[in-house]
């Protein structure tokens, strides 16, 4: 496989990619099982079964990447309601309503870097 197909797809065009480059993979697979001739039959399915079985275990990694990562943003936006309850409520008190704007402005940055930085 290409090191393009190695790569965790990320958006359409890099999965049509890696759904091209399997599709030249087994197109060359399928070429060279004709030229060797029926004798070769179990090579070639064994060495099918190993691309298929590469593919899944990617797709498998990448799907409990995301799930993970997704876990972790609802953790933090679910924190930041908590802590911006009393945050709010305390710089409100004690400066106004500037103290308003910063302490959300602050609570909104941290939730932007964290999505930002996936």
């Amino acid at each position: 496989m290409t090191p393009q197909s190695q790569q965790s797809p990320q958006s359409p065009q890099a999965a049509r990619a890696t759904q091209e480059d399997i599709r030249r993979d087994l197109q060359a697979s399928l070429e060279a099982r004709r030229e060797l001739g029926p004798g070769y039959d179990d090579q070639f399915l064994d060495a099918l079964v190993e691309k298929l079985n590469r593919q899944a275990q990617q797709t498998q990694q990448n799907q409990v990447v995301k799930s993970e990562n997704s876990e972790h943003a609802l953790a933090l936006a679910i924190c930041s309601l908590v802590f911006a309850i009393p945050i709010v409520a305390i710089t409100s008190a004690i400066i106004g309503p500037v103290g308003l704007i910063v302490a959300c402005a602050m609570i909104v940055g941290v939730n932007i870097a964290y999505n930002f930085r996936r």
